[in-house]
């Protein structure tokens, strides 16, 4: 009798030791957060023709290793070694369940296997190869295509303790009630955890530095040679009067001023302030000038965009958001004007050109954000600013003694740079 409890205590000390051994040597390739069920169904799949772990040996591992784990049911999963669809994904896993390999490449992609994970339930899918002296291993559930978790031991024919050994490395941890069927189907119908903490809005605020001009980058210089060329005779003449920039320089530093905001990381709206500030082209050939001291006018745009913007996580503390809008603007134009001392203004000076009290227009812009610990930006957009009047006025007997406005349609692009600060509400 005491050689038979020497013989027992003996076997009892050898198999924990290897159970021991054989976490301690084992190593968990990748472990991604999974629920933990009291009572679990685990379903043992292996492309092997015999499973290299005794499933009641493993239920006994479990209640020994987890103590609220409850009464664990652990078979073969027959159906899903003789589906044809798993038993190629399962090939597949054998070659390609590797260290260096992480979960998401190994997704299954057929939408066979695809369904049966997603009819798991509550169940869990545990895939074991052995190869050699090794035993590789991944555990599956229902919310992914992917395993969420897998590892390597050692392999040994004790059969308690690889069964002590996988349940240390995969079923360590508190567990939850299984959910009834009703309650599965209240769950399933609930924002999922990304929506959850997705805030409704954020919001942001900015200045931005930058430049304008008439001539769209890339494009021929033809198109814009008659304007950017003309210049201001006597006060007011031009060759023409439709754009602004036969009158004005329009290469300016562009000030821009905004506070916006998206709904979920979507759809948005941005109101803006624009500044920039313009000399007037005179002929300086024209000795009428010989009186004018400075001529420019500043210009000031209000207006706002809707904005479309997708945002991409590129690590834990940035964020990338490309964006595209198009809005509405007014524009106004402000004149800074001044004869020499000591000189008196001409007539000519007196019904110089002006315009418009107000321009209405568009503006389009793409661009992107890189936002850093969600709260500081950087924002780099271009695009391009229309804006006009209605031309179809008749003209007034008293034209020629009135003032011309001018600026019928007047187009340039721009690009700027912004700070940024951002919140969530």
């Amino acid at each position: 009798m005491k050689i038979f409890s020497r013989t027992f205590l003996w076997a009892f000390f050898v198999t924990n030791a290897f159970a021991v051994y054989a976490f301690a040597a084992g190593k968990m390739f990748f472990r991604s957060p999974y629920i933990l069920w009291q009572d679990p169904e685990i379903l043992v799949w292996s492309p092997d023709s015999a499973a290299p772990m005794d499933s009641r040996e493993f239920a006994l591992s479990l209640k020994r290793t987890n103590g609220g784990i409850g009464n664990p049911s652990v078979r073969i999963a027959g159906e899903w070694e003789r589906d044809s669809s798993a038993a190629l994904y399962g090939a597949w896993l054998r070659n390609n369940l590797l260290p260096e390999i992480p979960a998401e490449l190994l997704k299954a992609r057929a939408q066979e296997v695809q369904k049966k994970i997603a009819g798991l339930e509550d169940k869990y899918l545990l895939y074991l190869n052995k190869d050699g002296n090794t035993l590789t291993f991944a555990l599956f559930d229902e919310s992914s295509y992917s395993p969420k978790a897998a590892g390597t031991i050692p392999y040994t024919a004790d059969k308690v303790a690889l069964g002590d050994a996988i349940a240390e490395m995969l079923f360590e941890g508190g567990t939850q009630r299984r959910l009834t069927a009703e309650e599965r189907k209240k769950k399933a119908v609930e924002p999922n955890e990304y929506y959850s903490e997705l805030p409704k809005f954020r919001a942001w605020v900015g200045i931005a530095g930058g430049y304008t001009q008439a001539r769209v980058p890339f494009t021929p210089y033809s198109w814009y040679r008659r304007k950017l060329n003309s210049e201001i005779k006597n006060y007011r003449n031009t060759r023409d009067s439709l754009s602004a920039w036969n009158f004005l320089e329009d290469g300016s530093p562009l000030l821009n001023v905004y506070v916006g905001g998206t709904w979920y990381d979507f759809i948005g709206a941005e109101i803006f302030f624009r500044f920039s500030e313009h000399d007037a082209k005179i002929d300086e050939r024209d000795t009428i000038y010989n009186e004018l001291d400075y001529w420019k006018f500043y210009r000031f745009e209000i207006g706002i965009s809707l904005m479309l913007s997708h945002r991409i996580p590129l690590h834990k503390n940035v964020t990338l958001i490309p964006h595209a809008s198009v809005g509405f603007l007014y524009s106004f134009f402000s004149e800074s004007i001044d004869t020499k001392s000591g000189y008196k203004p001409s007539g000519a000076y007196k019904s110089r050109i002006e315009f418009a009290n107000f321009y209405k227009g568009a503006v389009l812009s793409i661009g992107a954000k890189s936002i850093f610990y969600d709260h500081y930006g950087i924002d780099l957009r271009a695009g391009l600013a229309g804006r006009g009047r209605i031309l179809d006025r008749e003209p007034s007997v008293d034209a020629v003694a009135e003032p011309t406005e001018i600026g019928g349609s007047t187009i340039d692009c721009f690009i700027q740079l912004g700070f940024e600060y951002h919140w969530s509400l």
